[in-house]
């Protein structure tokens, strides 16, 4: 049902812009072309690093927030519950997040906004094995999500305005690129630095790697 009301806001909400320069040629150079002109293109590659570790950060650290539930709530009936209250708010509170930030970088800047973020990312993923109660457990993960939105939403307003509109589309389309990547290596890092430190190691070099972006 979810899928298809996207589908049916893609279709009758939105409103198709064709760039300004429509690329021509065969798909596979194109695609190769667009790799070449987001690798070698300064602020797009900062751009995307910056990206990837966010993602490498919250992917290191986000498969062990239940275990630090548990560490606080126990084992039991309430374990699900607390569970839902910490990742469930934080994910709800991340996605009204991300236009809100839009909002501020408006008016602020974008860059402010996203070293903020990483700031604030950084400091949190850091805190959040320490936290000594779970409603404060929730609130610093509500922030993390948040943090991680933010950046998301700065990429992609810091790609749309700065890069040219020859290569605006080919680039935006790369922009899930260094997710994947994260995604693979992020887990795996994780649980590495778990079974080496506990539960607590993945948030506090997931704070670290965070840093990184600043």
């Amino acid at each position: 049902v979810l899928s298809l009301g996207t589908a049916a806001l893609v279709a009758f909400g939105t409103r198709e812009v064709r760039p300004e320069v429509v690329p021509q040629g065969a798909i596979l150079r194109l695609a190769f072309g667009a790799i070449r002109g987001a690798v070698l293109d300064p602020v797009v590659r900062r751009l995307f690093v910056i990206y990837g570790v966010v993602f490498l950060a919250n992917q290191m650290s986000r498969p062990y927030t239940p275990v630090i539930v548990e560490d606080l709530v126990g084992p039991g009936p309430g374990l699900a519950s607390a569970i839902g209250l910490v990742m469930g708010t934080a994910s709800l509170v991340g996605a009204l997040t991300s236009p809100a930030s839009g909002w501020i970088g408006d008016r602020i800047g974008f860059r402010p906004v996203l070293v903020a973020a990483l700031t604030a990312g950084a400091v949190v993923s850091t805190l959040m094995p320490f936290a000594p109660a779970l409603a404060l457990l929730a609130g610093l993960a509500v922030v993390l999500g948040a943090a991680v939105s933010t950046v998301g939403a700065m990429v992609f307003a810091l790609l749309a305005t700065e890069v040219s509109p020859e290569r605006r589309s080919a680039t935006l389309n790369l922009v899930y690129l260094p997710l994947y990547v994260a995604g693979v290596i992020g887990p795996a890092t994780g649980g590495v630095v778990a079974a080496t430190t506990g539960s607590a190691g993945p948030f506090v070099a997931g704070g670290v790697v965070f840093g990184l972006g600043v």
